[in-house]
């Protein structure tokens, strides 16, 4: 795996020994003085003065610093007696003063090091004789030179340290040690035209509703054991990067097109999810990958790395966990761009409608309801699923906008179905966003005021997502509504996290059965006893129940049987525009409901 090597060769490369000496004017000569200084004194004596002499510089540094690095660095010092302009000391010399420059060293400690070795050096070379030799004389230039060289040697070793320090924090991600964001501008390097394609692939981390239990130190260790797991997967020559807290990025120069890009996601994707599972962590997690080339997708780092995450959210709309960028996906991107924009401005223009879809009461076949559907049609006449209409809302922060929009469309539609003669109720959706504002119920009786229209006409259906948060004030706003009149349902339930305490406490006054459990109920004995249960809980706890997804016969006479209260579905009637509803209403009311219940056929 290509961790620091992907960073290191930033930093400065160390002095070469023997051009620094060359270059304080030492060498063969100077050497074979030193040689015979050392060979005419005493040594130990010597190490001795010079011991003392350093020991006040010593002093000062262990306060600073701390005992152990300052001793080791200080012994090296002493080995200047004795040294022959060989590279060994030099080096261990430098390897004590790195160790030491990770405390706090004090200013010009090199330089007044230097000058004490000078000074005893010098002074043993006065005291021993009663006159000067030349050779003398030119021991103690050299002495003054060797002063020079460690003053430079130590300050370029520091130097050299403190770059490195300076590239490790600005280029390497602490937590890890993988190089990060800004390291991954400096590795990236742009394939030419003739050359093999180069890939980054992006691995983002996602964690799901119940990694709420985890803890800190829970998630560190996946992020841990994931960033381990990734970087075994490179080729050398590859990098690894760590680009955010559940994000990686591998660099894969001269990987190539074609299905190589697919098969190191997948590789990577096999990796990180066997780490999870390794963590036991795989329930409360998922991994993603996007891909994306150069030049194809792009001649940055941050050109490349954008488009590989647009894939990789891409391939999480279409539910998969792998998708490498390409044409295709640059053109679904403007398409959902063009889209985007046209919401913002049918929302500014109030361009969407609401259509209706009948519930019936089981019992009687009454229709005394229908829910409100949002329906948006583009400028090019496609129609766009509710669900993304909603997903765009929520992405630019505009659903409280869209939900008071719907509910204003749909108060006036109540007050046009009364002048009508259809004296039903309409029941409109609201997000989980829409359940934390505390202004909302105010918002809703000022519309139904606007309209003179009952509380009870207008009914709110939450979603079981919507308020598994529980929150003192997603619970009291549902209180709120239903203190007010409104009949708060509960809606696709079955879908979502519920326990049996938890809809005990819930301020509902319906509950509506998912159709992923009414739809198979005449071929699957269990979604029959699904279905016959949870009618049976929600009536215990005071609950009307509606069926969706009835779409046969069959639904409507199992349900009844069931003592089920209410349905919708196409069996009965497709969502419609008001006009055609209005009919609807009037010919269910002439025709079919006084042939209630169906006979079966």
């Amino acid at each position: 795996m290509n961790r620091l090597s992907a960073i290191l060769p930033f930093v400065p490369a160390p002095t070469d020994i023997a051009a620094e000496l060359a270059a304080h004017g030492l060498g063969e000569f100077e050497q074979s003085a030193l040689r015979a200084l050392w060979h005419s004194a005493d040594i130990a004596a010597l190490r001795g003065r010079l011991s003392v002499a350093l020991a006040p510089w010593a002093d000062d540094a262990s306060m600073r610093a701390g005992h152990a690095p300052v001793a080791n660095f200080f012994s090296a010092c002493l080995d200047v007696v004795g040294w022959e302009l060989d590279q060994a000391w030099p080096e261990r010399m430098r390897s004590q003063w790195l160790a030491l420059q990770l405390g706090t060293v004090p200013v010009g400690l090199a330089a007044r090091v230097a000058s004490a070795i000078v000074a005893t050096l010098q002074a043993d070379l006065a005291a021993q004789r009663a006159s000067l030799s030349a050779l003398d004389a030119s021991l103690i230039q050299i002495v003054s030179r060797i002063g020079f060289f460690l003053v430079g040697w130590l300050d370029g070793a520091a130097s050299v340290t403190e770059a490195q320090a300076r590239l490790l924090a600005e280029y390497v991600e602490p937590g890890s040690g993988l190089p990060n964001r800004a390291a991954l501008e400096q590795i990236f390097l742009p394939a030419e035209a003739d050359e093999p394609s180069s890939a980054m692939l992006a691995v983002a981390l996602m964690w799901g509703g119940s990694a709420i239990v985890l803890n800190s130190a829970e998630r560190d260790l996946a992020r841990i054991e994931i960033g381990r797991a990734l970087g075994k997967r490179a080729r050398p020559g590859d990098s690894l990067c760590r680009v955010g807290d559940d994000e990686w990025v591998l660099w894969a120069p001269g990987i190539g097109a074609g299905v190589r890009p697919q098969l190191a996601a997948a590789a990577l994707l096999e990796s990180g999810e066997q780490a999870l599972r390794n963590v036991g962590l795989a329930a409360h997690a998922t991994l993603a990958v996007g891909g994306a080339l150069t030049p194809e997708d792009g001649s940055t780092a941050d050109g490349v790395f954008n488009a590989a995450r647009r894939a990789r959210a891409a391939a999480l709309r279409e539910g998969r966990t792998i998708r490498i960028a390409g044409p295709e996906l640059e053109m679904e991107r403007a398409e959902r761009v063009q889209t985007e924009r046209e919401f913002i401005e049918a929302l500014r223009n109030n361009a969407f409608e609401l259509h209706l879809q009948p519930v019936i009461q089981l019992s009687d076949g009454e229709c005394p309801g229908a829910e409100a559907l949002l329906r948006w049609q583009r400028a090019d006449g496609t129609a766009v699923p509710p669900l993304t209409v909603v997903a765009m809302a929520e992405q630019f922060g505009l659903m409280q906008q869209l939900t008071r929009l719907v509910i204003q469309r749909a108060t006036a539609m109540l007050s046009e179905l009364g002048e009508q003669g259809v004296p039903i109720g309409i029941a409109v959706n609201l997000a989980g966003g829409d359940l934390r504002d505390p202004e909302l119920p105010e918002f809703i009786a000022q519309a139904l005021a606007t309209w003179h229209i009952a509380p009870s006409r207008l009914a709110l259906e939450l979603t079981e997502g919507s308020m598994i948060a529980d929150d003192a004030q997603t619970m009291s706003v549902i209180a709120r509504l239903r203190d007010a009149g409104h009949g708060v349902a509960l809606d696709d339930f079955g879908t979502g996290y519920s326990s049996l305490a938890w809809l005990r406490r819930l301020p509902a006054t319906r509950l509506k059965i998912d159709r992923m459990f009414v739809h198979k109920m005449p071929e699957t004995a269990q979604d029959r006893a699904i279905v016959r249960s949870v009618v049976q809980l929600a009536q215990g706890l005071g609950l009307s129940v509606i069926a969706e997804g009835v779409e046969r016969e069959e639904h409507v006479h199992m349900l009844r049987a069931m003592g089920c209260d209410a349905a919708q579905g196409f069996h009965i009637a497709r969502p419609m525009p008001l006009d055609a509803f209005i009919a609807w209403w009037r010919r269910w009311n002439s025709e079919t409901q006084a042939a209630w219940p169906p006979v079966t056929g």
